[in-house]
């Protein structure tokens, strides 16, 4: 490791899970995260050491803190937080990977709790940074970008024209409808909100519905017909996969890539047993089925879009110390934008 890196770090931890009726409270996150200070880890063989600049949040963050995120279930508290970010890397832990990537400004993602000044990443899983990509926009092009463009390749690959998404004026569902399009895909755009419509016409969607219509789900069985829909998107769960397999003509495929509702998921058994077919989409899992040659690919396309299709939208950033109104704020404000924690104690509120 270099001489000139610090001996402690500053780190957000969580020391529980927390209530989902505190998701939205300040003063009960900062019961559950602190921000205290910790040695700086070492990398091992394969690792590199990652000066954060900054790390964005996503809907598997809310996850994580209420202790309900499929990934993270059995990590043990005290634990970190945040996934998706991007910095410098200032260590490596040895193998020719990682001495490649030593000085380069990279964005990644990490199970290791990147909310702190310093975190350790897979060196295989970086992406490294053209001189013309900011770490504002990199931050935030891991996660959405990567989980759009293998949703639409996995729609692409069911044959169907047509695909729906729900809580499609969200972050990952407009990536997924920009992706798609390039793949020559039409997309059915469902929302909660008659104003949310606007922002999915926008982004090219070809139909766009209202879930608290009282016909939503007689709309969205005729459109299907009409269409011949066979592949779909959920991220609500709880009776939501029971409405939208019904609409669906036999042999669709529903795929589930989240699950708002934390409860237990309804299927109807009946249309399992005759020819439907539930699919589960979970970015790091689907990262880690790619071979060494579709990773660049995936990368390379992702950066190459990062100021275009793939540009997100940062509508604020919080520092290290007000991580608690951070998660706060986020959890009401999900489809504006991008919220991003600045980590570098250089680093100030933008």
């Amino acid at each position: 490791m270099k001489n000139n890196l610090p001996n402690k770090m500053n780190a957000v931890r969580q020391i529980a899970p927390l209530s989902e009726n505190n998701i939205s409270d300040p003063k009960e996150i900062l019961k559950v995260l602190e921000l205290t200070q910790l040695d700086l880890p070492k990398p091992g063989p394969g690792q590199v050491l990652i000066k954060v600049n900054r790390g964005s949040m996503n809907p598997n963050d809310l996850y994580h803190i209420k202790g309900v995120y499929s990934s993270t279930l059995n990590y043990p508290y005290p634990r970190g937080v945040g996934f998706e970010g991007a910095g410098t890397v200032v260590a490596s832990g040895g193998g020719i990977i990682g001495r490649m990537r030593l000085g380069k400004r990279v964005a990644f993602y990490t199970k290791n709790g990147l909310f702190a000044e310093y975190v350790l990443a897979d060196a295989l899983k970086l992406i490294v940074l053209p001189k013309d990509v900011e770490f504002q926009e990199a931050a935030s092009s891991v996660a959405n970008p990567i989980t759009g463009i293998g949703m639409a390749k996995w729609a692409k690959a069911s044959g169907s024209q047509y695909f729906f998404i729900t809580a499609a004026a969200g972050a990952v569902a407009r990536m997924t409808m920009r992706a798609a399009s390039r793949y020559g895909l039409k997309s059915i755009a469902i929302v909660r909100r008659e104003e949310q419509k606007e922002i999915c016409k926008e982004e090219g969607a070809s139909y766009v519905l209202n879930q608290s219509d009282p016909d939503f789900e007689k709309q969205l069985t005729k459109l299907c017909k009409e269409v011949n829909c066979t592949y779909g998107f959920d991220c609500i769960g709880g009776e939501m996969p029971l409405t939208l397999i019904r609409s669906m003509p036999q042999g669709s495929t529903l795929c589930m890539y989240g699950y708002f509702n934390t409860g237990p998921m309804l299927f109807q058994p009946q249309k399992l047993f005759n020819g439907w077919k539930i699919q589960f989409f979970e970015t790091e899992y689907y990262i880690n089925s790619l071979s060494l040659a579709s990773r660049f690919l995936l990368s390379r396309e992702v950066i190459r879009n990062v100021n275009g299709i793939f540009r997100p939208k940062i509508q604020r950033q919080f520092p290290l110390d007000r991580i608690q109104d951070a998660y706060a704020y986020y959890s009401q404000n999900m489809t504006e934008g991008k919220v991003q924690i600045l980590c570098e104690s250089t680093t100030r509120q933008g």
